[in-house]
């Protein structure tokens, strides 16, 4: 019985520390470079021709997001995989997942809603970011 605790605890010690990796990795600023977005069988990528948009996060769990000359705040929380979002009142506004971050590129997905009614649907859009030094 006390492998399997041993075994518990690497495993939870393993998850922790990838989370908090996450968590150190984030810390700064980003450029958004490009976007893919996608709707059921429609693709678009845009690259260069957008507002040169920054998200810079904070070790507090604040992040500021710049672009055109204004900016705006949010909460943020990590948590395994995924980079959630917060309004000024508390409330989740949206969730990206965190499909890679390394000290230089981050890429981001986040699912949306369809647009149209009906079943079927597939909405999506992934982020591509650098790190600015």
């Amino acid at each position: 019985m006390a492998i399997w605790r041993v075994l518990f605890v690497c495993v939870l010690t393993l998850l922790m520390s990838c989370s908090s990796n996450t968590k150190q990795k984030i810390i700064g600023e980003w450029k958004l470079d490009s976007a893919y977005y996608h709707y059921n069988q429609f693709n678009f990528s845009s690259d260069g021709w957008h507002q040169d948009e920054r998200y810079t996060y904070l070790p507090t769990g604040e992040a500021i997001t710049s672009a055109v000359n204004s900016s705006i705040r949010n909460k943020y929380t990590i948590d395994e995989k995924h980079l959630n979002y917060y309004d000024e009142k508390g409330n989740l506004v949206s969730i990206y997942e965190i499909l890679s971050i390394n000290d230089e590129n981050m890429v981001l997905r986040a699912e949306k809603k369809p647009l149209f009614k009906g079943e079927n649907q597939n909405r999506f859009e992934v982020r591509y970011f650098s790190k600015v030094n």
